[in-house]
């Protein structure tokens, strides 16, 4: 049996952070808070699974997710050609790249930084990454779990392990975890 209260071993976390603070109550209190779109949910219950079929993301696809999640950069992102989106997109999703390359690989579309590279990766692969913003990784800054709320600042290896390892302790996907972050990150606007 796996400790989920123990601190995580990386050295970009808190080893002094109780991990058990972001746990299955927490993501059973505040995932259903999260409203989700009908862009949200076409993007993960029809995009990502054709992008994972066909292997690679087509233009309409690629500036939907920018859509959702980007919208600020979506001016810069619609310059990029389809030819490039194809062709970068399917080298990052093929089923040979390693996880730790994929990401990478994503950034070098032009605007395409960490937030969307990661949430053009979940799309696609939910189970194995996990979205990476400000407001997820404020969230577990605030509870002691990273030591920056910065994404530019944040190892993304270190963020995906740590959202797979939280996700599993709350016996919950890596996505229900992100949404909870959400919610609770809002909870005082509403």
């Amino acid at each position: 049996m796996v400790d989920y209260h123990r601190p995580m071993t990386s050295s970009e976390l808190n080893r002094e952070a109780p991990s058990g603070t972001i746990d299955t109550a927490f993501v059973l209190k505040f995932e259903p808070l999260y409203v989700l779109t009908d862009l949200e949910s076409e993007i993960f219950s029809e995009i990502g699974p054709k992008t994972k079929v066909r292997e690679s993301f087509k233009r309409k696809h690629f500036l939907k997710v920018a859509e959702w999640k980007a919208i600020g950069v979506l001016p810069g992102l619609e310059e990029i050609s389809s030819d490039d989106i194809d062709f970068v997109t399917g080298i990052a999703l093929d089923d040979d790249t390693p996880n730790r390359f994929r990401l990478p690989l994503l950034q070098m579309l032009p605007g395409v930084g960490v937030p969307m590279a990661s949430t053009l990766l979940t799309v696609v692969i939910p189970k194995k990454f996990s979205i990476m913003d400000s407001r997820a990784l404020t969230v577990l800054h605030d509870f002691n779990l990273v030591s920056t709320d910065n994404p530019a600042q944040m190892d993304y290896q270190t963020y995906r392990k740590l959202m797979k390892s939280l996700a599993k302790g709350a016996n919950c996907a890596p996505i229900d975890l992100y949404r909870a972050l959400i919610a609770y990150s809002r909870r005082d606007r509403d």
